[in-house]
């Protein structure tokens, strides 16, 4: 008896992420975040689910949109630390 030989089914994406969670977790950067890089990000997500017969640009475009999360993330992060360290020597002038 033998078996077919061939590559073995891969299932999901190899980027981390399928293109409709990287949309819900732009989503809600958008609502709770960084808007600018939030709103970048789920037209990157839109673009990749249109891109479902082309996995490498369907890939690229999660890739994107995950990349832009982190720089917006980033970003909010950056600007609240910020603002904790200014926001309250400019209270105490």
């Amino acid at each position: 008896m033998s078996y077919p030989s061939g590559p073995a089914p891969q299932y999901g994406s190899s980027s981390g992420g399928s293109p409709v969670s990287a949309l819900i977790w732009s989503i809600l950067m958008t609502l709770c975040c960084n808007q600018i890089c939030g709103i970048i990000a789920i037209v990157f997500s839109v673009v990749a689910m249109t891109k479902e017969h082309e996995p490498a640009e369907q890939e690229r475009f999660v890739r994107y949109a995950w990349r832009t999360m982190g720089i917006g993330l980033a970003i909010t992060v950056g600007l609240v630390i910020l603002y904790f360290l200014f926001g309250s020597a400019l209270a105490l002038a």
